[in-house]
């Protein structure tokens, strides 16, 4: 039965982004909003109501972690999680609006329950994914068009998926080159630079230059 009642709750939960875009926009429209308050409504709609829920999950639930099939409770908890974010996946330009104010983003970040430094700066167009699993340092540098996510999905046993989640780490001082993409459990040190399109797989490291393997530990 949990087989067949998993992927149907995945399906369901797809549904949520179009649900709240259509749910803001009818109360915008139908809603008796004075002059000021339609613009004080979308801001805490668009941007304050989905990190405040993902961050109260957190706290209630904790964040899922390790490797899982998508025939499991925690599967559905973290596509849930990312269903939240998918709104600014959709129309990215509302993430680069809140990057023209210096720490803005960063500060956003923070209340999805990442821990971005306030002096981290993020060039135009990086994708970002498991907001809540972003550690970096004061001085890193994004640079443009680089993803950066904390979950990675391969084919599994039978029919199912594996999701493997974990933080990402970027210290202090570090570069992420032009379109590099940087992968769960990964972790650039500090005064480091990420050649562009580099990618680094789930777990890897990258010091002195260049990619270091995973401890059999970390990828456990």
């Amino acid at each position: 039965m949990k087989n067949r009642l998993y992927p149907l709750l995945v399906v369901l939960i797809n549904y949520y982004a179009a649900l709240y875009v259509l749910t803001g926009t009818a109360i915008l429209v139908l809603g008796d909003l004075s002059v000021a308050s339609p613009l004080f409504f979308l801001l805490v709609w668009i941007y304050l109501l989905p990190p405040l829920l993902c961050r109260t999950l957190i706290l209630l639930v904790g964040r899922p972690s390790g490797t899982v099939s998508s025939n499991s409770t925690t599967f559905v908890y973290w596509w849930f999680l990312t269903q939240l974010q998918i709104l600014y996946v959709r129309f990215a330009f509302l993430e680069e609006l809140l990057r023209i104010f210096p720490g803005v983003y960063n500060l956003w970040l923070n209340l999805w329950g990442g821990r971005v430094s306030l002096f981290a700066y993020w060039s135009p167009a990086v994708t970002v994914a498991d907001r809540y699993f972003m550690n970096i340092g004061r001085g890193a540098v994004l640079g443009g068009g680089c993803r950066i996510g904390g979950h990675i999905i391969e084919h599994g046993p039978g029919d199912t998926q594996r999701l493997t989640l974990a933080a990402v780490t970027i210290d202090e001082h570090s570069v992420i080159g032009f379109h590099a993409a940087i992968g769960p459990g990964c972790h650039v040190h500090a005064h480091e630079t990420v050649p562009a399109a580099k990618i680094l797989k789930p777990f890897y490291a990258w010091k002195d230059g260049r990619v270091h393997r995973p401890q059999a530990d970390e990828c456990a």
